[in-house]
């Protein structure tokens, strides 16, 4: 029952986003939203724009978060059905709406399926989520205890904030972050080019989850920047994706926020992950754009 209760940020790098209520504002996607966009910074822009919300992180990782049935059904339960006059973004990237499937809209497959946003059910818990931490949690109970008394003598390296931030604590030494890029690339080229495929599926859910949120607020899609090897890897996977993404922005109208040309401008702590200082920076120059398309549609 100790161990239950020390659970916190440091236990893994999801379960503080399962013992929350539900939510007015979401951030979604993948673990370059989780890592990336930092709901302190959006909210610091926008609270002084005279926008009185908070903005919860609830994007999870490649795995457990592409658009699909589960991550819907998961956006669905987090919402706050009452909420009107939402800000959501939604991190959108050629992994994101495909599937590592033989039939890439073989949903009986999807990977997500068998984790924890979809064998958790009450996802909204307060803490402890004990549900989580039995069902979900990778280590024994016990060692939550133990990951304790060694976070008091040495800084746990992530950190998994209260608003859903994912912080990440790195060295950016010149020579330890060339090797986590080369790590990360390779990982790419061994585990999911020539594996992943573009999902009919899963687009029609990315466009389902744009529904849903657009009933209560503003809907934003946002690609964030990535290092070159990483974006050239982007390219042949979705060859088309900024268009399809500009005719879905115009369709559903829900701005398409596209920093990737820009990506030459940030620091990434394995090139597929903002740096802390990179997510700071993009993470303002989002809320401020923000800010200025809520102004001039309330002034038409």
């Amino acid at each position: 029952m100790l161990a239950f209760f020390l659970a916190d940020g440091t236990t893994d790098p999801f379960y503080l986003r399962f013992t929350t209520p539900k939510q007015a504002s979401l951030i979604l996607g993948t673990s370059r939203a989780a890592q990336g966009l930092q709901p302190h910074v959006i909210d610091s822009v926008l609270h002084q724009k005279g926008f009185n919300f908070s903005i919860f992180n609830y994007s999870f990782t490649l795995a457990h978060s592409p658009y699909g049935p589960v991550y819907y059904e998961a956006i669905r339960k987090k919402l706050d059905e009452a909420t009107k006059g939402g800000v959501y973004i939604i991190a959108v990237d050629p992994w994101s709406v495909s599937s590592r499937t033989k039939d890439p809209n073989d949903f009986a497959s999807f990977e997500e399926n068998n984790l924890c946003l979809a064998t958790t059910k009450d996802i909204n818990s307060g803490h402890p989520n004990i549900e989580y931490l039995i069902h979900s949690y990778a280590k024994p109970i016990f060692s939550i205890y133990i990951d304790q008394i060694k976070n008091a003598v040495r800084e746990p390296t992530t950190l998994l904030h209260k608003n859903g931030w994912l912080e990440v604590r790195v060295s950016m030494d010149p020579v330890a972050a060339k090797a986590r890029l080369k790590t990360r690339i390779d990982e790419y080229r061994s585990n999911f080019a020539g594996y992943y495929h573009f999902s009919s599926l899963r687009f029609s859910y990315l466009e389902k989850t744009i529904d849903l949120l657009s009933k209560h607020g503003d809907v934003y899609l946002v690609r964030l920047p990535v290092d070159e090897g990483l974006r050239n890897m982007d390219d042949r996977l979705v060859p088309n994706f900024d268009v399809l993404m500009h005719d879905l922005s115009v369709r559903k109208k829900a701005p398409y926020l596209n920093y990737i040309e820009d990506s030459k401008k940030y620091t990434y702590s394995d090139g597929n992950h903002l740096y802390q200082s990179s997510g700071r920076q993009l993470s303002e120059r989002i809320a401020h754009t923000i800010a200025k398309l809520k102004h001039k549609s309330e002034d038409q």
